[in-house]
């Protein structure tokens, strides 16, 4: 089974990186995947289905997670250079299970974590 990211069930969105944060003061984990092309907003598609749900599937099964951010960035009023969706993992079982996911995905599309520049 491939590893993918979905807005709309069957069409995979590539990611152009990801950032893992953990507020200060509240311990919040918060996972934001960076994406320079969002798939499900071309086309008027996400028009004809609903978008309110990011699907991550590997050999495990799906994670279903409902985005609490999404921030998009234009070069000029029609070209997208960059979207950001965040959303945040409550539980360290959650938080763990994220983490087999992105380490998969990292994986099959040739990523690399790195540790914050202080």
């Amino acid at each position: 089974m491939s590893v993918s990211i979905q807005f709309i069930k069957g069409l995979d969105e590539e990611l152009g990186g990801i950032s893992l944060r953990k507020g200060r003061d509240s311990g919040t984990k918060t996972v934001v995947l960076l994406f320079e092309r969002v798939q499900a907003m071309e086309k008027g598609r996400s028009f004809i289905n609903k978008i309110e749900t990011l699907n991550l599937c590997d050999e495990e099964g799906g994670i279903t997670v409902i985005p609490n951010g999404m921030k998009f960035q234009f070069v000029d009023d029609d070209n997208l250079s960059q979207a950001e969706c965040s959303f945040e993992v409550t539980s360290d079982e959650a938080w763990e299970r994220v983490m087999r996911f992105l380490h998969r995905y990292a994986d099959a599309h040739g990523f690399e974590f790195q540790e914050p520049k202080v």
